[in-house]
């Protein structure tokens, strides 16, 4: 085994007047600041997991990683040290200072004195907000009557046409950055979870707003997603560039795609549901298949970051920082190289031009995009205090939506596109008639506190 010497040589040296080791107060820092990336619920790479206590005395596909009482015969101790350590991987070598944590932790025999703690804050949710939160998500159910926004925390649940006070759904996430209504309506799922602690989903009953199920996964917060066509399934971004489906039958195994270098931002599956379209803090835009669970094509690389993705039958569209909007040709942009030239002089060349379908150039970033559930419309959101609506046939504008409460962080259609839901950074949620262009509705979803009033809170469900 790769060793430096003069390290092992301090470690055991000093390990006879080492004082006992924690595994739930020193070793599981460590595991969950360099490790729970790749070892997790989340991902399991090496089928090992570190944030389990059965799975991490089970150890992975090569067996046990470590044998207590003797770290010089631990894989542990082997994979954290030598000249080039192997783990962990694409970070700086642990400490020396860890690293002798380990291998004292090892030597006196590898106690667990008690599981994976968390260190997660309590989440309180203000009765009374003093301000209004953000609206990060928000959708609309496919017959437009029902509606639902993310606000920090929490979601609220209500209908479109009356004025009765929406449904406060409390969850214990730092942050809620999707809720969707299913395809048939039933369901409302809502992702997100606490940066560097998890990701949770919670599905609730979109019509009463009572709990169905709820899931942890991993170790950091998801970003936006898209269910499946059929329902059964969530796609949502991951912060470690994989594309996470998740089953709504609560007890069914999570899938991963890896992708993307970098936080998958969004999300979104083609009509049929076999491919899904993903962008990315890392600049690009991905094609995927959802059969088996690989990449398709990278169909572009933007100069800047990408926001938000769109599906119809033919075309995947994306947008972000970089203030375009632009729709790719499946058929071509999934059909490889293609040549210029005969005989000996053809040459392959980039197709990109040839897949490449532009809209209109965008008067700001790029901050959400959505399509109606026929696949007809697509609605863009950039800085700017405008929606734009545009027909996905021939990517010409249908309606502009004037005067929105920007910067609009979230839009919204329901099946036939004749109703849109936006969410702002200013708290506010409006939802619009997009066949006249009229404000149907406009409100700040949760109670914000006037002056003077002390401010409550509510603990969540």
């Amino acid at each position: 085994m790769r060793r430096f010497a003069f390290i092992l040589g301090l470690l055991w040296g000093a390990h006879a007047g080492a004082a006992d080791v924690s595994f739930q107060r020193e070793v599981w820092p460590i595991f969950k600041s360099h490790c729970i990336g790749c070892h997790s619920a989340q991902k399991t790479k090496g089928q090992l997991r570190l944030d389990d206590v059965a799975s991490l005395l089970k150890g992975g596909k090569t067996g046990p990683l470590f044998v207590a009482g003797r770290p010089e015969d631990s894989l542990l101790i082997d994979q954290i040290t030598g000249d080039e350590p192997e783990m962990p991987q694409k970070e700086a070598p642990l400490s020396r200072a860890k690293v002798k944590l380990l291998h004292d932790w090892v030597a006196q025999g590898a106690k667990i004195d008690g599981p994976p703690k968390s260190d997660v804050p309590a989440v309180v949710i203000p009765k009374v907000y003093a301000t209004a939160p953000a609206v990060s998500s928000v959708t609309i159910s496919p017959d437009g009557e029902r509606a639902a926004a993310a606000c920090r925390s929490e979601v609220a649940l209500f209908g479109v046409d009356d004025d009765s006070a929406p449904n406060r759904l409390a969850t214990d996430f730092d942050l809620i950055t999707h809720v969707e209504i299913s395809p048939d309506g039933r369901l409302l799922a809502a992702s997100g979870g606490s940066p560097q602690q998890f990701g949770g989903i919670i599905f609730f009953d979109a019509a009463d707003g009572k709990r169905q199920s709820v899931r942890r996964l991993g170790s950091d917060t998801f970003f936006s997603g898209n269910f499946s066509p059929d329902g059964q399934t969530l796609a949502l971004g991951g912060p470690n560039g994989a594309i996470y489906l998740i089953p709504v039958e609560g007890k069914g195994p999570v899938k991963t795609i890896e992708l993307h270098s970098d936080w998958v931002t969004a999300v979104a599956y083609t009509p049929d549901g076999k491919q899904l379209v993903s962008g990315s803090r890392d600049k690009t835009t991905k094609i995927s298949s959802v059969e088996s669970l690989s990449l398709m094509r990278s169909v572009d690389q933007s100069t800047e970051m990408i926001n938000a993705v769109a599906a119809d039958g033919l075309t995947a569209m994306s947008g972000g920082n970089a203030r375009a909007l632009l729709g790719y040709d499946f058929k071509l942009a999934l059909a490889g190289v293609q040549v210029t030239g005969s005989g000996n002089g053809a040459r392959p060349v980039s197709n990109r031009d040839q897949f490449v379908r532009t809209y209109e150039a965008q008067p700001d970033m790029v901050m959400a995009l959505a399509t109606s559930g026929d696949r007809k419309l697509l609605a863009v959101a950039t800085r700017a205090p405008e929606i734009h609506i545009y027909l996905t046939e021939n990517r010409l504008r249908k309606i502009t939506i004037p005067n929105v409460p920007a910067p609009v962080l979230s839009v919204a259609l329901n099946y036939d596109g004749s109703r849109l839901i936006l969410g702002s950074k200013t708290g506010v949620v409006q939802v619009w008639d997009t066949t006249s262009g009229k404000l149907i509705k406009s409100l700040t979803p949760v109670p914000v506190r006037e002056a003077g009033v002390a401010e409550k809170s509510v603990a969540p469900e």
